[in-house]
């Protein structure tokens, strides 16, 4: 699982000046695009190169809702959503869908769907400008089978908002990476196996150690009853140790 970089932003409908298109370039910085305060169309629409051809395995969104002026830049901050389904609120998209494409089509060729459209707000959280801003990770369970599997260098999103046509609304962030290698899984540290020796010979302890705690009196190995030795003999038998 390998993070696919954003290469370059090849068209986009609307942008808040303050708030450009660019921002989702920028990993190290989280600033949010918005539509233009003066676009009603309710819906954005976005494509982006990435920096190679690869297989999609997971894509992070946050999207944003600006419910009044000024709350980047020190205003109301919109409340964050409670849902398991996020890790922090959406911002104001109420649907998004995600299509998948290559630089090399023609230009009246069709993207494939990797994810169909989701609602992300509910009307009445858009239009009470409740739940704002969120963040929704979607995963290969989440995709569409056409598209699972092969590689692509072109992202498409469309957002709409068509519950509150009074306040701004786009993504946070966007992260995009690759699918877990079935041939190299994580790697798990695991401590070295013992020598057999070794394991029989903490075993033998082991049990020593049990049998004189049921024999008090017994501190050495001289002073265990003859059932206690006949046991401790049987566990060093080599037939035992390794089977028939």
């Amino acid at each position: 699982m390998a993070p696919v970089k954003i290469s370059h932003v090849v068209s986009f409908s609307s942008q808040d000046p303050r708030y450009p298109v660019d921002n989702l370039l920028h990993e190290d910085k989280l600033r949010p695009w918005l539509s233009c305060p003066h676009d009603r169309s309710r819906q954005l629409r976005l494509e982006l190169q990435l920096e190679r051809a690869s297989p999609i395995g997971y894509v992070d969104v946050g999207m944003s809702l600006c419910p009044s002026p000024g709350w980047l830049d020190g205003g109301r901050q919109p409340q964050a959503s409670h849902s398991p389904h996020w890790d922090a609120g959406n911002c104001g998209c109420a649907f998004l869908q995600i299509e998948v494409g290559r630089s090399s089509w023609p230009l009246d060729r069709s993207y494939l769907t990797l994810v169909p459209s989701v609602a992300l707000m509910t009307p009445a959280d858009a239009k009470l400008e409740q739940n704002c801003c969120g963040v929704r990770m979607f995963k290969e369970a989440d995709f569409l089978a056409l598209a699972v599997g092969q590689k692509w260098d072109r992202l498409r999103l469309t957002c709409s908002q068509p519950f509150n046509r009074h306040s701004q609304f786009g993504l946070a962030f966007l992260r995009v990476r690759t699918p877990l290698d079935p041939q190299h899984p994580p790697l798990e540290p695991q401590n070295p196996p013992l020598a057999p020796q070794h394991t029989q010979q903490g075993l033998e302890e082991q049990l020593r150690s049990l049998l004189q705690q049921l024999e008090p009196g017994a501190r050495s190995l001289a002073r265990l009853s003859r059932p206690a030795r006949m046991v401790l003999s049987a566990a060093r038998s080599p037939a035992l140790r390794h089977g028939p």
